[in-house]
């Protein structure tokens, strides 16, 4: 089964500055741009809605196979792609576009 990432993206909207917790349980919030996020622990970087898209499609989903993929923030990524606020109103029939 596939995510619709808009629907993922409509909630990270919706969830944005409250407290997520990587798997170390550290605890951070993000802002949200208009294609990206800035994890407001790191401002060095944003991570753009095309890899939360590529991340949301990974076979194996970890932070270290997001990593592997190329995507910053991978422990950041996961906390936020796999948090139930995020992924249980998405939809798992359309394909992640």
């Amino acid at each position: 089964m596939t995510v619709c990432i808009d629907t993922v993206w409509n909630n990270i909207i919706k969830y944005e500055g409250e407290p997520f917790e990587t798997i170390r349980k550290k605890s951070y919030t993000y802002t949200v741009g208009n294609d990206f996020i800035l994890i407001n622990n790191d401002k060095r970087r944003k991570i753009k809605k095309e890899k939360i898209s590529l991340a949301l499609r990974l076979d194996n989903l970890s932070p270290s196979q997001i990593q592997a993929n190329g995507i910053w923030g991978p422990s950041y990524v996961y906390g936020i792609i796999t948090d139930s606020r995020i992924i249980s109103e998405a939809h798992f029939s359309k394909e992640v576009k």
